[in-house]
């Protein structure tokens, strides 16, 4: 398995940590600064109370408006919204979205893609949940036809168009990254078929070794080449954080508990290094933080101290296919 350069992200989550917008603005910047490829954004657009269970977070940012607003204050680093809900949003007015901001952001954008999970939010919402594996692949489909083609048709069980024009495009060419979310028979299928890179929310190293063997002999198949294609996963470090720990439902180690999770820089190497060697080339970092300062100082520690130890292989370029 060849080598692939190695890229860097850093999760926004917890939202109503942050005090507001300019805490958040502050941390793009540094981020961009200390090197990091890219900032990640989580995806809910409200948070179903239950008495028997605190909510996570109650705060959350529309994901298109807020990463828009960073988009002018920084200039190179990428935006990946890990994940983003597709069943959520009608695909036309969603296809929109991701195209404008992708041309706002020049280029900046990555989607992971999710189906969903939880129930509370799709009642609310009004959307069936048993449908969500199905009308994500038939959103995504569709949206692939918005972005591509220069007279979009297309006709599945929840959407149909023809006929129409569709503009802007993406920046990013065929349009922007997919990587698909979530582990199981159908997310694997959604990833090869649909996707341009994958992002499973948990596994064992075992798991995801073979997981990701998988999906690798299916690109072969169908005739796409595999070091074209980004895994990427999560690594925590430092101490428990409860509120993370119960949130985390992307990017995590099932093998590792928030308790176990690598302190020193030499620990922490070797956990991504563990990753790296089974084709993941993209890490998500994520730690316990209370407020915005402590936020920096952990972004800044991991820059230092861990990202060093990958120089000449940290790639902060952008993606164009």
């Amino acid at each position: 398995m060849s080598e692939q350069n190695l890229s860097f992200s850093v999760s926004l989550f917890p939202y109503d940590r942050w005090g507001g917008l300019p805490a958040i603005a502050q941390a793009a910047k540094l981020a961009e600064q200390l090197g990091y490829d890219s900032l990640c954004f989580p995806d809910h657009v409200i948070m179903p109370i239950r008495p028997d269970i605190p909510p996570v977070s109650t705060v959350w940012y529309d994901n298109f408006v807020l990463a828009s607003h960073l988009a002018t204050i920084t200039e190179n680093i990428r935006f990946i919204f890990n994940v983003m809900v597709v069943p959520y949003r009608p695909p036309v007015q969603l296809a929109k979205m991701i195209s404008t901001l992708d041309v706002v952001s020049g280029g900046r954008l990555t989607l992971g893609i999710g189906a969903g999970w939880l129930k509370g939010e799709f009642k609310t919402l009004g959307i069936p949940f048993e449908e969500r594996g199905a009308m994500t692949d038939d959103y995504l489909r569709a949206m692939k036809a918005l972005w591509t083609e220069q007279r979009p048709q297309y006709e599945g069980k929840y959407t149909q168009f023809s006929n129409i024009a569709f503009e802007p495009k993406c920046v990013q060419n065929p349009h922007v990254p997919l990587w698909i979310g979530g582990s199981g028979k159908g997310p694997l299928r959604r990833a090869v078929e649909l996707g341009d890179g994958w992002t499973p929310m948990v596994g064992s190293l075992d798991e995801l070794k073979r997981d990701a063997g998988i999906i690798r002999e299916r690109l072969e198949e169908k005739g796409r080449d595999p070091s074209t294609y980004t895994f990427a996963f999560g690594v925590a470090f430092g101490e428990l954080d409860s509120e993370i720990d119960r949130a985390r439902s992307h990017a995590a180690d099932s093998d590792q508990s928030r308790k176990k999770a690598p302190q020193s820089p030499d620990e922490i190497a070797d956990r991504i290094n563990s990753y790296r060697e089974i084709g993941f080339t993209h890490i998500n970092i994520s730690f316990g933080w209370e407020t915005p300062a402590d936020y920096m100082k952990q972004a800044e520690w991991f820059a230092e101290k861990v990202m060093p130890q990958f120089k000449g292989s940290v790639s902060n370029k952008r993606i164009t296919g």
